[in-house]
């Protein structure tokens, strides 16, 4: 009798999956793929990028606002903040939106405060996610005015580290451009003020601050990632715009935008995953659904941990052996 196609299946996978387990960067780079799947992370990042996309002018509007008024007498490096933090495609939509903004102390400032509204949120979106990525029960996350102060912290970070990027982009240009140094330049310094927002997100958003030799790693992977995407976005931008205009026509500007904002959000969220599955030793995990690995029932702990709403409220793990019995809980 021969071997059925479920099985050759099963036999393929089953080698697959001792090849993983038994080396340390397969058995990682799944346990990230996995741990991103169990969190719904596509779904995660979308929404991030849908609310990054509605609150990007009010920010940028800010930004510029901001910037108009403290470099009054500088209207040159004002100028080339501008620029540098703002795309080509959408300088024109943000100058028309300061043009609106009234200019009196009083109604500049409930302009701003509408402004900074609209920009919030992004910073709870973004904390939902990190919050449910990291696991955090959800009686224990920040709640009420606490976390309203903390976002809106956040947002202000959010706004000071992207004029702090412009700032960069702005002095690498004294650089002398020879062999590229004054683009590595601008790379580097990207990464360093991306890395420190990062960083400094992760200690807002989350109930206590991750210790730097926890974060790092993947703090220093999703700042380059980011860092290529902020120093070539201007490039990739205007490529997508050309080429989507005949399919979207006048709308292939808001598409470009939305895409290279989702492109940001996905590697924000894949870098939370490694930090997490680094931290929880969340590798290797199991292909077999009914042969999970150890780092398998601790990712399902940790999901069935995150739901614990009551103080009181513990919630329990087990997994049935083969031999029908009930295994111990899985520790925390």
């Amino acid at each position: 009798m021969g071997v059925s196609a479920k099985d050759r299946v099963d036999g393929l996978r089953d080698v697959l999956d001792r090849y993983q387990q038994q080396r340390f960067l397969p058995g990682f780079i799944y346990g990230v793929v996995k741990k991103f799947g169990d969190d719904e992370g596509g779904r995660h990042a979308a929404l991030m990028a849908y609310y990054g996309f509605l609150s990007i002018f009010p920010v940028l509007l800010i930004i510029v606002a901001t910037l108009s008024r403290l470099l009054v007498n500088d209207p040159q490096l004002r100028q080339q903040l501008v620029n540098a933090i703002v795309p080509p495609q959408f300088r024109d939509v943000v100058y028309q939106g300061l043009a609106s903004l009234p200019t009196s102390g009083l109604a500049f400032v409930v302009g701003a405060v509408t402004l900074f509204g609209a920009g919030l949120r992004i910073v709870t979106t973004a904390f939902d996610t990190v919050n449910h990525v990291a696991g955090v029960p959800f009686r224990d996350r920040v709640t009420g005015i606490s976390k309203w102060i903390r976002t809106l912290a956040m947002l202000i970070v959010l706004m000071i580290g992207l004029i702090a990027i412009g700032a960069v982009t702005v002095a690498s240009q004294v650089i002398p451009d020879r062999a590229g140094i004054q683009r590595l330049g601008e790379f580097i310094g990207t990464i360093v003020m991306t890395f420190l927002l990062m960083w400094i997100g992760a200690a807002l958003l989350l109930p206590r601050p991750p210790r730097l030799k926890v974060i790092w790693p993947a703090a220093l992977i999703g700042s380059i990632a980011i860092a290529a995407l902020l120093s070539f976005g201007s490039i990739l931008l205007a490529h997508y715009i050309t080429s989507s205009g005949p399919i979207y026509g006048s709308f292939a500007t808001i598409v470009g935008l939305f895409a290279f904002i989702a492109l940001i959000c996905q590697a924000l969220v894949w870098s939370a995953e490694v930090v997490v599955v680094r931290h929880y030793k969340l590798s290797p995990r199991g292909l077999d659904r009914d042969n999970p690995t150890n780092a398998d029932k601790r990712a399902m702990a940790i999901l069935a941990h995150e739901q614990e709403r009551l103080p009181a409220q513990a919630n329990l793990t087990q997994f049935t052996s083969p031999d029908g019995t009930v295994a111990m809980d899985v520790p925390r």
